[in-house]
């Protein structure tokens, strides 16, 4: 069995539950159930009740619901296959307020002709807003999916000032590709 500590954080979207391990930041989820039951799924887990293992994220959730540019710079136990762990390794990379695409998260880890691979394995991942899925759009600026409703995506570039509203589809009054980083 290993241990998993969890603690449910408050933002204003509602509850956030988060898990880690003693090597790092595991699962996020918006219910605990689905937390337990995702982690269940790939491992042998005794859940320890533990709020003082999240502090940081505490404070990053803080800051990002503030609106404040930041990064997590807390450790990851990252499960998943190679791939998947370099797809969120170049999520994590995206700076706060820009955009990238899918097909420039393939290119930049080596796999060029892989933008859909890339794209299941941005749907997989385990630490949104943590690893800021929200911020990976399709290459031609348009919106793209996201796991937790466009609504959701909409919301949170809004709060990081690349959408000027979330109402109605904000998007196509602007071209996104003006916020993608290199």
């Amino acid at each position: 069995m290993e241990r998993v500590y969890y603690a449910e954080m408050k933002t204003p979207e509602g509850s956030l539950w988060a898990a880690a391990t003693d090597e790092g930041l595991l699962y996020t989820s918006r219910s605990e159930e689905d937390l337990f039951g995702e982690i269940r799924c790939r491992l042998k887990a005794d859940f320890v009740k533990d709020p003082s293992k999240f502090q940081e994220l505490r404070e990053w959730l803080d800051a990002f619901y503030r609106g404040d540019p930041v990064s997590y710079e807390g450790a990851f136990d990252l499960r998943g296959t190679e791939f998947q762990k370099k797809v969120w390794r170049a999520i994590h990379d995206i700076p706060y307020g820009r955009l990238t695409s899918y097909g420039r998260i393939a290119r930049d880890i080596g796999k060029p002709k892989a933008a859909r691979a890339v794209g299941n394995a941005v749907g997989a991942n385990p630490l949104g807003p943590v690893i800021p899925c929200h911020r990976v759009v399709w290459s031609n600026g348009g919106l793209g999916g996201f796991g937790g409703g466009l609504g959701r995506k909409r919301e949170l570039l809004h709060l990081e000032g690349v959408l000027p509203r979330v109402e109605g589809t904000p998007e196509k009054d602007i071209d996104l590709r003006q916020f993608f980083y290199r």
